[in-house]
Order: structure tokens, then sequence, then C-alpha cells
């Protein structure tokens, strides 16, 4: 292909290459190395994770305000396996090249954003792993159609590497309210010209006040647009404790993202959930049967955060002609999707529940059950 002698290049890109036979490497989820399909050679990953540190907050939002991103939409990619040259999206993570097969990371992705990712989790939960998981969550729930047991082809399955922000606050939160205590007493009242007692509940109310004062660590907020965070949220948690430095390697073979959602816009986010989780905190404090008029009032101090690479399994299944998704954790294997509902045997249940009580009345009116 002749390219225009004013595009801009892909400079910076990464094709891993086997030293031994010269196929192509990626990494492994199952043997959790960088792996040769071809001859079998194996490299060990870096588990280090001396450089995923926490970075100042509104020290990079004001300095993101200076940031200009790069408005080239399309560069040219030499293929570092054939030599030939394309066009490609300069946003693009993977290239593929259309002439040799060969797949690249385009480093430049990660470089021309403000915020370039310090660390990764790297899949532990492989192709073979997620079918697994797939055909044990379908066939749970007796709700479900029997069909969808039998549900067995996944239609769209793909690993994903996600990008994330983590964050971290020191909260004091200043809190008042009133707690309501459950009592009983005994009132009467005329039934048929008689006096008669019966139990009344009644509430008592007390008023109080505190303060609580927590640190947060690691809220994670996805940065991505393509995935909602409530369900990302169905399949925490990550194993945090296991990030190890940024190792663009460890995408070979992987689809990935960059991050969509900037770092303030992710704090938004992050700030909701913390808030949340105070006011839980604040109404465990204030304690009781029932509560009413809970007012905080929070202070968020020392706020730091970390960009962050996570495995997710994005998978979805046609049934009936209806496409129903899934995800599951690419770490720790644990899955969140959608069901059919069979409303057949909820019709039956209702059914069977309406007879049962039928049959007490009948039984009650025909004298054989006693009240």
């Amino acid at each position: 292909m002749e390219e225009n002698s004013e595009s801009l290049h892909i400079e910076e890109s990464l094709a891993l290459t086997c030293p031994s036979c010269g196929s192509e490497l990626a990494y492994s989820a199952e043997k959790k190395k960088i792996t040769c399909g071809h001859c079998g050679y194996l490299e060990e990953i870096d588990i280090a994770h001396n450089k995923v540190v926490e970075r100042n907050l509104a020290k990079a939002i004001e300095e993101m305000k200076d940031f200009i991103p790069e408005e080239t939409e399309k560069k040219v990619f030499d293929c570092q396996n054939c030599g030939s040259k394309f066009m490609v999206e300069h946003k693009d993570v993977k290239i593929k090249c259309g002439f040799c097969g060969s797949s690249n990371i385009n480093l430049e992705a990660y470089q021309h954003q403000y915020i370039q990712p310090t660390g990764i989790i790297p899949f532990y939960v492989s192709r073979e792993d997620a079918n697994n998981a797939f055909d044990k969550w379908i066939k749970r729930g007796w709700f479900h159609p029997n069909k969808l047991k039998r549900l067995s082809n996944i239609e769209d399955l793909h690993g994903v590497y996600i990008p994330f922000w983590t964050y971290d606050a020191h909260t004091t939160s200043q809190w008042s309210g009133q707690a309501g205590h459950y009592y009983n007493k005994t009132a009467y009242r005329i039934v048929n010209g008689k006096q008669q007692a019966h139990t009344v509940r009644e509430i008592r109310w007390t008023s109080h006040s505190g303060q609580l004062q927590h640190f947060f660590d690691d809220i994670l907020v996805v940065a991505s647009t393509g995935l909602k965070q409530s369900s990302i949220e169905r399949i925490l948690p990550f194993q945090l404790n296991e990030v190890v430095n940024f190792d663009a390697r460890l995408m070979a073979g992987w689809e990935t993202e960059i991050y969509t959602i900037e770092i303030d816009k992710g704090y938004q986010s992050a700030n909701n959930i913390m808030d949340y989780k105070i006011r839980n905190m604040c109404s465990a404090q204030l304690g009781g049967d029932t509560q009413r008029n809970l007012h905080v009032s929070s202070h968020k101090s020392g706020q730091t955060f970390k960009h962050i690479i996570l495995p997710i399994w994005i998978c979805s299944y046609l049934y009936q002609n209806k496409l129903y998704h899934f995800t599951i954790n690419g770490q720790t294997g644990k899955v969140y999707g959608q069901k059919p509902t069979s409303w057949i045997k909820i019709a039956i249940l209702v059914l069977i529940f309406i007879l049962f009580i039928f049959g007490i009345w009948y039984l009650r009116e025909s004298g054989v059950l006693k009240a």
C-alpha cells in the first residue's frame, strides 16, 4: 500500500515473536504464562508491583485541564512481521495485520492518553473455564425454561481487558437522627358491647448524633462506557492485592479497551459510592428498630487514585431469537447475567398455591379441619 507522505506513523508497537520458532506469542490464562502455541515455549510473567502506586487526585485533575488530546484519527501502521503498511485508528490497542495475520499491540493508544495504566491483573479464567462457568450458571434456577438447561452454545464470548479507576479517601462525617424502638402496650376496645384487651405496638423515639471517621481504600469504578457500573458490581470483588506492574505483553492475544470515562467523571461515581456507604455506617451507629430524619454531612480529604486494567469475560447467548448478556470476572470466575423467565412455571406455582388455600378453606367449611 502507498500511503500519503504527510500521514503520521505509529512509532511504538509491540509484536511478540517466539525466540524459539519465530511464531506469535500470546498470554495463556490456563498456564498463566506467555506461551507459543506452535512449539510450546513458555515465559514467566513479572509479578512485581512496585509501580502500582497512588497518585494525588486533585493535582491530576488540575493538570488534565492543560492536556490536549491528539486529534489525528488514523495513522500508518508498519507491520513488524511482514513489513506491510496500512492505516489504522490511532486509538486501537490491538492491531491485526490483514496481510500476514500477525497481532500487534499499539502502545501509543495508552501513551497518548493523559493518564497511563500502572497496574494490571492478567486473566486467570481461561476460555474453557468461562464456558464451564456458563454451563453451570445456565442450569441453575427453577423459574427458567427447561430448554435453557440444554443450551451450551455461547454466541459471543470475549476476553477483554477493561480500564478501571481506583480511588482512596479519608472521610469525616457528622450525623444526627432519631432512633425508634418498638414496644408493646395493652389497649382496650369495645366489641359487641364488651371491653376487650389487645396489644398495640408503639414506637419510642430518641434523638442521637455522632461522628464517623472512615478510610476508603480502592473504590473501584469502571472507566469504559461499554460496561455499566451496576453490572461490574455484580461480579466483584477483584483481588486487587494481585495487581502487578502494567505489562502490555499480558494483553497479547486478548481484546483491550482504553478509558473513555475521564478521571474526574470517575470520581463522581466513586463519591456517590462512598456517600452511600457512609450513610449506611452512620445508620448502623444510630441503631434502633426503625429510624427517621437521618442527616449526614461528610468531608473527604487526601483523595488519591490509580489507573489499572482488569480482566472480564463479556458474553452473550441467544434464546428464542432474543439476546441475553452476562459477564464473568476474569480473575475469580464469578458470574452475573440475565436469564429468560418461564411464565408457565410461575403460573403453575400460583395455581398450586391457590388450590392449597382453597383446600384449607374447603376442609374447614366441611368440618374436617377445626379452627
